[in-house]
């Protein structure tokens, strides 16, 4: 009953997010690819997959319908992948992202689907080896870029379509 007694589906999202924010330490190395939204909740713990699949599994435990997004985020130190979850709401996907780590304003985006395994940046098979990857990302046009963690409405949240 954390929050399904509330008004609308944006302040549920809204409200997952804080919950998993405030429950779950971000842990690097903590969790595998094998990590489920319950594991996640019972270790208290996990990565950016872990809190963007746990997220998407309250949400569609309350019918809100929510997927997986992976994008690159150039605000992160150094700038790396990140996943969150996105919620629909309002008649478009509004951007959660519970670990805070990124600004939700900060994307470049790759990818979305059911869950991680529908986004993967790479599938490598047989014996092969990353030597080195490099990606660079740079903010164009704006000098003024104010980061933003939490929008106070759906209408002022970001939306991918």
């Amino acid at each position: 009953n954390e929050f399904g007694s509330l008004a609308n589906n944006y302040n549920k999202a809204v409200a997952i997010t804080k919950w998993i924010h405030n429950h779950v330490e971000y842990l690097s190395g903590s969790t595998t690819s094998e990590t489920s939204a319950y594991d996640t909740v019972a270790q208290q713990a996990g990565v950016c997959r872990d809190f963007a699949h746990l997220g998407i599994a309250l949400c569609r435990a309350l019918s809100i319908p929510a997927r997986y997004f992976t994008g690159y985020s150039f605000m992160l130190i150094p700038q790396d992948f990140h996943a969150c979850f996105e919620a629909y709401i309002g008649g478009r996907w509004v951007l959660f992202d519970a670990t805070r780590l990124s600004p939700l304003n900060g994307f470049v985006k790759i990818a979305t689907g059911r869950d991680a395994a529908d986004t993967s940046i790479a599938s490598m098979f047989g014996d092969i080896v990353n030597t080195s990857t490099e990606v660079n990302c740079q903010l164009a046009g704006d000098d003024d870029f104010k980061p933003v963690y939490h929008y106070p409405s759906v209408y002022d949240g970001v939306a991918y379509n």
